[in-house]
């Protein structure tokens, strides 16, 4: 509980309001507000938070009933206590449904139990928000297993299946009805080959393995997965289950299966023909011996080559690895094998597999190196390549994901809204101008409107993003996404700050996926930012001349640890471990960031603030975390397009 707790008093009796802060100044109570009637009660809770309402039930304009009403619509969730004068049971049964957490009469003894009351309401309600916060957690948390594209079966420590994701459904042929309460050895682990084996206690990291799997239609596949042991740290950490995260990877084993196949037939005509790169150097590097392939492969005759340091021909940042390989050579291992790239004249950059075997003299000292060596350019691309097409593959899918979820949080708005607009509407037309509670009725049709335009908003980023790239104005997918994630950064107590340059060009980009990108940091700051109240979080657009468009994520909460800011982009599926989000999100920030020709990095420590640009008002020393996107813009013939 934070310390010292904002007190507002709602009573139009000067005299008993005056009282009742006289006494909770000494029963401890220092930081107290007051409103005499209901409207300076919503504009104190408009300019300032308050941990709790002491309500008078009989006000000037309304009753304390009217005013729990209204803070139920406006989602405002203050513990209140109301204190009346009026011993009526039935009014103080109403007041604890609608949400009040006490009643209390204005006895000639009720101020002695006031501070013990408003300490239990505090602890009630904080209580309260943090279930509730918890049960967000587990249902977001499982709508995400239930929509990930990697197949997921989960089983508990009795050996019985207890979570078959749709995605595994897909992937193995079995419905979660069909899987779900069945031993796991008989109808999962053995349905593989080889079969998946439980990972020991000490195996923290889980065990991963690419296995051979056959459908129910007799089609094999092959199967990438990991299985990690479920732990249970709220008692004493111990083991609840197991999770065996997979998916296809038959196209890359084909691949690699081919690559092989086609090394093995270049390796047959290399032998054939004589065709490797084979040389004698001494310790220092100096070139003794080169064959003819070696002399045409570099494009210099043999007295060009004889007496020069073959490291001449490797980029700087290779030398260091090739020098360590040289000397990492001894008796019990005098033949040793590398990859690096080399430079040639008229070709650039291609990368050669040599073999080094140490020659020793009488003494048994190493005095020269005989190398065989061979072309690996093209393995090279292709294992790129599919390395490449692999990670678009995983993260593509996990995208999906986001749209999914925005579609059915949108659909499950919708309706009830519209219902609560027409309502309104329809109050309005049967109240008079002057009439009490037609502001109120007002309120309400205009915040339907505006959720409105954010469900539409909503319901416009769900749908599938297309993937042609067109002329976007940064700025425009900034406006686009704040409106979606103000009401939740605001709802905590931070406040969204948005700075944006003019200036800034256009760049090509597919619109819908920034608005994603953005308001994933922007969740993901909110989550860091922990007891909310004067804590900042703001988005910034600037042009850095003349080829970047950069943005910046700024917040003030919670930090990341130094050790872990090298794989905040990395998906972790054991959940949280940087208090942002479930552990995915910041890949697929990455991936976006990736398909834009981008780049995001993050920082996260002790800085200086001053200035415009701080993300503090104040001369302080604060921890910032920035998340910095950088993109390449548009250039166009005639200057920059905006």
């Amino acid at each position: 509980m934070k310390d010292p707790l904002r007190i507002l008093i709602v009573d139009d009796d000067l005299a008993q309001a005056e009282m009742m802060s006289e006494f909770l100044h000494l029963s401890g109570f220092t930081d107290i507000d007051r409103a005499t009637n209901i409207r300076s009660l919503w504009e104190r809770l408009d300019r300032d938070s308050h941990d709790i309402l002491l309500l008078d039930y009989k006000l000037p304009d309304g009753t304390g009933l009217e005013i729990l009403d209204q803070m139920a619509v406006k989602g405002i969730q203050i513990p209140v206590i109301m204190i009346t004068g009026q011993g009526n049971e039935q009014i103080a049964v109403q007041a604890m449904q609608r949400g009040a957490s006490d009643y209390l009469l204005k006895s000639t003894d009720y101020l002695i139990t006031l501070p013990s009351l408003i300490r239990k309401a505090i602890q009630a309600n904080q209580l309260q928000l943090s279930v509730q916060h918890s049960l967000e957690q587990v249902r977001y948390q499982a709508l995400l297993l239930s929509n990930v594209r990697d197949a997921v079966v989960v089983w508990d420590i009795d050996g019985h299946i207890t979570f078959w994701n749709p995605a595994a459904a897909a992937l193995f042929g079995w419905q979660a009805e069909e899987r779900i309460g069945l031993p796991v050895t008989h109808y999962y682990l053995q349905t593989f080959n080889p079969p998946i084996v439980i990972p020991t206690d000490s195996d923290t990291a889980g065990q991963h393995i690419v296995r051979k799997y056959v459908n129910r239609e007799g089609k094999a596949t092959w199967i990438s997965s990991r299985v990690t042991a479920l732990h249970d740290f709220e008692q004493e950490p111990s083991i609840i289950g197991y999770m065996d995260v997979s998916h296809d990877i038959t196209r890359r084993v084909e691949a690699e299966q081919a690559l092989r196949e086609n090394e093995a037939r270049y390796r047959a005509i290399v032998e054939d023909y004589q065709t490797e790169l084979i040389s004698r150097f001494k310790v220092n590097g100096t070139l003794t011996f080169v064959n003819e392939v070696f002399c045409n492969y570099f494009n210099k005759s043999r007295d060009e080559l004889l007496g020069i340091n073959f490291l001449y021909f490797v980029p700087e940042n290779d030398r260091p690895q090739i020098i360590q390989h040289l000397v990492s050579f001894d008796k019990d291992k005098p033949v040793a094998t590398l990859e690096h790239q080399v430079n040639l004249p008229e070709r650039g950059l291609r990368w050669l597999q040599r073999t080094d075997r140490a020659i020793y003299d009488d003494r048994g000292r190493i005095f020269e190196f005989q190398s065989v060596g061979r072309d690996i350019t093209e393995r090279k691309r292709m294992e790129a390549q599919i390395q490449l097409a692999q990670a678009q593959l995983v993260q593509a899918a996990r995208m999906a994901t986001i749209g999914e979820v925005a579609a059915g949080v949108a659909h499950q708005i919708y309706n009830p809204l519209t219902t609560t607009i027409a309502d309104a509407q329809i109050l309005l037309r049967t109240m008079s101008p002057n009439q009490a509670g037609r502001d109120s009725a007002e309120a309400i049709e205009q915040a339907g409107w505006r959720l409105q335009q954010v469900v539409q908003r909503l319901m416009e980023f769900s749908r599938p993003a297309s993937e042609i790239h067109d002329s976007v104005s940064i700025n425009k997918t900034i406006q686009s996404a704040t409106p979606l994630v103000r009401d939740q950064i605001e709802a905590i107590g931070c406040r969204l700050k948005i700075e944006l340059d003019d200036k800034i060009p256009t760049i090509q980009a597919n619109p819908r996926q920034l608005e994603s990108l953005w308001i994933n940091l922007l969740l993901l700051a909110r989550d860091a930012c922990i007891n909310g109240q004067g804590q900042v979080i703001r988005i910034r657009s600037k042009f850095e001349p003349p080829e970047n468009a950069i943005v910046e994520v700024h917040d003030n909460g919670r930090p990341i640890p130094k050790d872990q800011l090298a794989y905040v982009f990395e998906p972790n599926f054991a959940g949280p471990t940087i208090g942002r989000g479930t552990g995915m999100e910041l890949s697929i920030c990455r991936e976006i960031v990736r398909q834009h020709g981008g780049k995001i990095t993050a920082e996260s420590e002790f800085s200086s603030v001053k200035g415009d640009h701080s993300i503090s008002e104040t001369h302080s020393e604060e921890r910032d975390t920035i998340f910095r996107i950088v993109f390449p813009i548009e250039i166009k013939e005639h200057g920059h397009g905006k």
